[in-house]
């Protein structure tokens, strides 16, 4: 099924909105002590999520949850580290295209470098007990870094 790029730019707005409450709730339902802090420092959390998450079976009914919260967690932790912004991909030759990305990266030497972080996220989700968030996030930055 095609994307629809024109939908997909209308729903961006709440999409962004939602990310912060959606990742401070995230942090407090995980038992974190200042979940607020996921919002300015989410390196501090990388490990912490990584070690959750590595213990988790994760059901069909619960794949979604983790795949947002996942996924809006890996897009701040790189917009903090390497600089960047979300946005809608409309570049229609891109793999990407329709999806929302963080790019505009300050600390890569390619501009066009784009990170799709909810589909990194459903990767990982759909991996046995055991995945690293921590790994992926190490694959994806030496991916982004030669470019």
């Amino acid at each position: 099924m095609p994307i629809d790029i024109e939908m997909q730019k209308e729903r961006f707005d709440s999409f962004r909105k939602e990310r912060m409450p959606v990742l401070h709730d995230f942090s407090e339902k995980l038992g974190f002590k200042n979940a607020h802090e996921i919002l300015i420092n989410p390196a501090a959390f990388l490990e912490p999520i990584s070690s959750w998450l590595s213990e988790q079976d994760i059901s069909e009914d619960a794949k979604n949850w983790i795949i947002v919260r996942i996924g809006y967690f890996i897009g701040e932790l790189f917009i903090e580290k390497h600089g960047g912004c979300w946005s809608v991909c409309e570049a229609p030759s891109s793999r990407f295209y329709g999806h929302y990305v963080i790019g505009g990266f300050s600390s890569f030497n390619n501009l066009n470098a784009l990170l799709a972080p909810m589909e990194a996220a459903f990767e990982l989700a759909n991996q046995p007990k055991g995945r690293s968030l921590s790994a992926i996030v190490n694959e994806i930055e030496v991916g982004l870094s030669g470019l």
